[in-house]
């Protein structure tokens, strides 16, 4: 089941930006640049973007203590001596680890497939920048999603604030739309 959940994910991934060259050659077709975009960048854009969305598995962490407070095994983590929050944490961080790996052999073959430039900025300031964003970027959600699964305390069921944590995170991060 792991090895096709990770399968499975990378054909998502693959599904996403073979969506994007064919809805943005058809809109690249008539002009070069759209609001300073190429259809290179605009796909290069795809490729980095499925990449982030793919290595953020901290949903699994809502859902996980979801699971486990109906199913009565949250408890244990109340009776050992363990921070839950860094525990689940710890969770979501080997396996991101995991598929970042997966998912940067993925991205480097997109990019070597669809000859995409890149177009990454030499100033080490935007890089480490860039670099901060992305690393508090995942820490967040990784705290966000901790949040909401322990909702399930209080609410029996929190697929409904799930939903539009999802839809919110797509639209914030120019997931459907580029910003």
């Amino acid at each position: 089941a792991y090895r096709a959940e990770a399968v499975f994910g990378l054909l998502f991934s693959v599904t996403k930006i073979i969506f994007a060259y064919l809805l943005w050659g058809a809109v690249f077709e008539s002009k070069d640049t759209i609001a300073g975009f190429t259809f290179q960048s605009m796909l290069l854009y795809y490729v980095i973007s499925s990449f982030l969305s793919q290595i953020d598995l901290s949903d699994r962490i809502s859902n996980e203590i979801t699971v486990q407070i109906r199913n009565g095994k949250f408890s244990k983590y109340m009776v050992i001596p363990v921070n839950i929050e860094r525990y689940f944490s710890s969770m979501e961080a080997g396996m991101m680890i995991f598929y970042l790996i997966l998912n940067a052999v993925a991205g480097i073959f997109w990019v070597v497939l669809f000859r995409i430039p890149l177009a990454i900025t030499t100033d080490p300031l935007i890089s480490a920048s860039a670099l901060l964003m992305i690393v508090g970027g995942l820490v967040f959600m990784a705290k966000l999603n901790f949040f909401l699964g322990i909702l399930t305390l209080q609410f029996e069921e929190i697929s409904t604030f799930l939903m539009i944590k999802d839809n919110l995170i797509q639209l914030v991060t120019g997931s459907i739309i580029p910003l």
